[in-house]
């Protein structure tokens, strides 16, 4: 079944590119259209066992029969009715008796064809178990093989077979049913509550230092299912698009989207060893595990790494707006032209249409060196604007009135008269957006500039590195706009960086995005930074700002990771302008 399977794929495919299948559970009780463009094959949840352990049942058969319909604009939709789900019985009665067991897989055969179904997925939890609810029996595994065998005989050998599998590999007779089937959903996920990680990626790291809150791991659940009988390329691993709360400070279930940062009080840590994120309490006590686009890209990248099948997630709904994560397992793992009709959408042309209206601000009244990234940031900007998509006005050392303008952006300086101040506290304050360089966040106590000290973070300058040098920089952040597509490091042109008191990653309300790696320490020659935490973007969460501290002279535009932070920076800021995101139109 696996060839056939694969051999669809891959004539999909552009030349030599590996391929991978995407399965997303996509639940009968919600609204939301799933995007084709993200996935390959859609599980349906739920079908049951009906009532008289004879047939099946179909949870909103129009919603289905919508779903199915998806298949007229991406031909290379498989979509397969999931039955079962926690709590789901009626399993154990229906696979004990050879009447039932064969009647409820001739009538999945019937909804296959009546639905235009591409297959079954069997989400029995768990055969011999009552730890749901529902009935078990002894007998269960046994029935269950002899159930496989039903299924794949009723549906034929073009129709796919499916079945998710807890992490532990347990409840079936792997090699008895692995013949029949074309592959297996691998739950790696719901392994912990806190102070325990719902989805770790690995327990331990390479030199056996183990994580604290790790139970299960996905490394785990995969080995399990090799050592089952499983073979890897028959194995899609489950992601989980939610997380789980210690239910005091944050709810047992947590929707992605319903994720918004970390409480008043509480801190994002990223668990290294684990690979996935999680928030602590003031005593460093886990309270919320859950994954975002870091911890979900490094899941796919062990799926390619290791040779398995694919992903699988649940759900599609628990996603947030913009598709942060599925839109990062498809990059992942789907060949980019494997979905060319979905994948290469028309551009949204804006014509002579203004989608937004920036100001570049700077003053000639700063050092030499910070005027030459004033002038080259006005020319890189400025050359942004080509094609009439925006507009940027310059203003030199006077701050013009700010309405209308979706964006300010400081390359070397802040406003230093009094009413320059008044007028940019007013216009951030109500929702304005600022991309500040460098220089622009100077502030000491000669600075006399209260507000602004704690628009910045409530910091003040500390010291600066001198000279100017390259340095090595670790990017963070990776479920945020500004960082999620850019290298986990890389090396910065040549500038000064200044550091802070207290240190940024202090303040709660602010997002550190990139900070300097530690193996750029002692840094300098005559001012020389031995050490310490030393972030260098940020944005703070009571604002649309971004913070960048980067801006010293000539060579800051010379890099191309760097000028897509900037960018980045740039189009985050203008699309989470209050009166609405202008890309959009």
């Amino acid at each position: 079944m696996l060839s056939m399977l694969c051999g669809g794929l891959k004539a999909q495919t552009p030349g030599n590119e590996p391929s991978r299948i995407v399965v997303a559970y996509v639940r009968a009780n919600r609204a939301e259209m799933p995007d084709p463009s993200r996935i390959t094959h859609i599980n349906y949840a739920f079908g049951r066992v009906n009532n008289t352990f004879n047939g099946v049942t179909i949870s909103n058969e129009t919603r289905l029969r919508s779903i199915t319909a998806l298949k007229k604009e991406a031909p290379w939709l498989k979509v397969c009715l999931s039955i079962g789900g926690w709590a789901s019985g009626g399993f154990s009665e229906m696979a004990a008796s050879d009447e039932f067991r064969r009647a409820f897989a001739a009538d999945c055969a019937r909804v296959a064809a009546e639905f235009d179904l591409d297959g079954i997925d069997l989400d029995w939890e768990y055969p011999t178990s009552s730890a749901s609810g529902i009935t078990s029996s002894p007998d269960d595994t046994k029935n269950f093989t002899l159930l496989i065998k039903d299924l794949r005989k009723a549906l034929g050998p073009g129709k796919l077979l499916t079945l998710a599998s807890p992490g532990n590999a347990g409840y079936v007779d792997f090699p008895a049913i692995e013949p029949y089937m074309d592959f297996i959903n691998v739950m790696a996920y719901d392994m912990g509550n806190p102070p325990r990680h719902n989805a770790a990626l690995y327990k331990e790291d390479a030199q056996g230092n183990i994580s604290p809150y790790t139970r299960g791991s996905v490394e785990w659940a995969v080995k399990n299912h090799m050592a089952a009988g499983i073979p890897k390329e028959k194995m899609t691993l489950g992601m989980p698009l939610y997380g789980h709360g210690d239910g005091k400070n944050y709810n047992r279930d947590v929707a992605f989207k319903d994720n918004n940062g970390p409480k008043e009080g509480f801190t994002e840590e990223w668990d290294d060893i684990a690979k996935v994120p999680y928030y602590a309490d003031a005593d460093g006590n886990l309270v919320l595990s859950f994954d975002n686009v870091r911890s979900i890209t490094e899941k796919c990248r062990y799926i390619k790494e290791n040779g398995l099948l694919g992903g699988m997630y649940w759900e599609y709904s628990h996603d947030n707006e913009t598709g942060d994560l599925t839109r990062a397992i498809a990059a992942e793992l789907i060949p980019k032209k494997f979905v060319s009709a979905q994948d290469v959408r028309p551009a949204s042309y804006a014509g002579k249409v203004k989608r937004f209206k920036a100001l570049i601000y700077y003053s000639d009244r700063v050092e030499e060196a910070h005027r030459q990234f004033a002038s080259q940031a006005v020319d890189f900007f400025k050359k942004l604007t080509v094609g009439d998509g925006w507009t940027l006005d310059v203003a030199k050392d006077k701050l013009p009135d700010l309405e209308g303008y979706d964006v300010v952006i400081m390359p070397d300086a802040a406003p230093g008269n009094a009413s320059d101040r008044a007028r940019f506290q007013e216009y951030m304050e109500n929702g304005g957006g600022w991309l500040g360089f460098h220089g622009a966040g100077y502030n000491d106590a000669s600075t006399g500039w209260d507000w602004f000290r704690d628009f910045l973070g409530g910091i003040s300058f500390l010291c600066n590195t001198w000279p100017p040098q390259p340095a090595l920089v670790d990017v963070e952040g990776f479920d945020h706009p500004v960082t999620r597509n850019l290298p986990k490091r890389y090396v910065a042109p040549s500038t000064e960086f200044y550091q802070w008191k207290p240190d940024p990653r202090a303040n709660t309300k602010l997002r550190i995005l990139a900070s300097l790696a530690p193996e750029n320490f002692p840094m300098g020659l005559k001012d020389v930074v031995f050490g310490g935490d030393f972030p260098v973007v940020w944005t703070n969460t009571d604002y649309r700002m971004v913070y960048i501290n980067m801006g010293h002279g000539d060579e800051c535009f010379s890099d191309a990771t760097q000028n897509l932070l900037f960018i980045n920076a740039l189009r985050w800021i203008v699309a989470s302008s209050p009166k609405g995101d202008p890309f959009t139109r």
